[in-house]
């Protein structure tokens, strides 16, 4: 997958960044690098969960120099850890009517189509 426009990679990179920032992933490890990743992929992607596996998570590992399984374990760490110790509100705000945090943390699927879709509607 190739970036749309390389002038705005660096600006969307840096939203995609903010954001998880904002929601609270923790920026150490790998798995926010990973995360920030799959979100700039996901928004250059019409089908998130149909690429994630196929085509998000083997680019990131190849990238990386890792499996796509140690990428997809990240990302899952990752998303778990913001969701434990994140910010509630704002990702009530990211998520709208699919937040519900009785029901756990997000997929990893989940979370990216959310991202995707908050970041489109916000551009």
């Amino acid at each position: 997958m190739g970036r749309k426009n390389e002038d705005d990679f660096g600006g969307t990179e840096k939203k995609v960044r903010r954001l998880l920032g904002e929601l609270g992933i923790p920026r150490t490890g790998q798995g926010f690098s990973v995360v920030a990743d799959a979100v700039v992929m996901a928004l250059e992607s019409e089908e998130v969960y149909g690429s994630l596996t196929k085509e998000i998570y083997p680019e990131i590992a190849k990238k990386r120099g890792k499996t796509a399984a140690a990428v997809e374990k990240a990302a899952r760490e990752a998303l778990q850890k913001g969701w434990t110790v994140g910010d509630r509100e704002r990702f009530r705000e990211v998520f709208g009517d699919s937040y519900r945090p009785s029901k756990g943390r997000p997929t990893v699927g989940e979370f990216l189509t959310a991202a995707k879709d908050y970041l489109d509607f916000a551009a």
